[in-house]
């Protein structure tokens, strides 16, 4: 029978009011394609910045203070009670390379300053080593700079990398100027975003042969996108596209547009077959969105 080994420690550094509780460190398992044995993987404790590149999947339902994880080849759950706050100069999380990320409702991840909170990569020219992100609740929060424009919240960059967003909050960082001027979502370089629900506050960008698909009943005025999801949670957002970059509006069976999803209004309803996206992980959540309260104590908090 496999032996458990778990471990945790404590981190050094300031405590974020009320999001960052205690410090301790998570551990994994890594099961063989025999299912013969189970190794326990443990994070490194004495690093800023937490390799994982084991085949493993890794949960983190623990709070970690300027602690960042690079992931490889290797899938990151983030649960409810999880939050990671960057260490400097890192995104929260970084995937890369045939990397899975899922999100749970109460996760929280905030970026350092300038660096993106969470960052989804292929790292090399095909989509065979593509990564992929499910998105259920909890927010991805841009770093606050003092000095520069503040953090993206999640840049999804390379050949077939997807990311499929169900709830959640994307929040840009704000900037020396106390504007918010991250991006609170970011395509590039052939990757794709599908947005089923969600709360989105900072504009978005897609770039070089990439795609954002919002899912509902939308319209686009010029680059603003308004209209309401599925599960009636509304949107305004404005979406700057680059080098051939596209924003699609689908309409799915579930809703009955008075507009339907269109460059330009139209007084006919749409119904269309619903896509039936790749889920890994868990049920589909309805949106968690943090508080004002808790958004509050993280901007004026900061990063010391």
């Amino acid at each position: 029978m496999p032996a458990v080994l778990r471990l945790t420690s404590s981190a050094a550094g300031a405590v974020l009011t009320l999001l960052l509780l205690s410090v301790r460190s998570v551990s994994s398992v890594l099961v063989d394609d025999n299912n013969d044995f189970t190794l326990e993987r443990s994070l490194q404790l004495n690093s800023n910045v937490t390799i994982l590149n084991d085949g493993a999947v890794h949960t983190i339902n623990e709070k970690f203070y300027r602690k960042s994880f690079h992931v490889r080849n290797t899938t990151l759950i983030l649960e409810k009670g999880g939050s990671i706050v960057a260490a400097e100069d890192w995104p929260g999380i970084r995937l890369v390379t045939s990397s899975t990320f899922n999100m749970l409702n109460g996760g929280i991840v905030q970026g350092w300053q300038d660096t993106p909170a969470v960052e989804l990569h292929n790292g090399q020219s095909s989509d065979d080593t593509a990564s992929f992100a499910d998105i259920y609740g909890g927010a991805i929060i841009g770093g606050k700079s003092v000095d520069g424009v503040g953090g993206d919240a999640f840049y999804v960059h390379g050949f077939g990398t997807k990311a499929n967003i169900f709830g959640g909050l994307f929040m840009g960082g704000i900037g020396q100027d106390d504007n918010m001027e991250g991006l609170s979502i970011i395509v590039q370089n052939f990757a794709s975003v599908h947005i089923y629900s969600g709360s989105f506050q900072g504009e978005m960008e897609v770039g070089k042969g990439s795609n954002i698909i919002f899912y509902g009943c939308f319209l686009q005025y010029g680059a603003t996108i308004t209209g309401e999801f599925v599960d009636g949670t509304q949107l305004d957002v404005v979406v700057k596209t680059k080098n051939d970059g596209k924003v699609s509006l689908v309409a799915v069976s579930e809703q009955v547009c008075d507009t339907q999803p269109s460059m330009q209004p139209t007084g006919f309803p749409t119904i269309s077959p619903r896509p039936t996206p790749a889920v890994s992980y868990g049920e589909m959540m309805r949106p968690c969105l943090v508080s004002a309260s808790i958004l509050l104590a993280v901007l004026l908090a900061g990063l010391s």
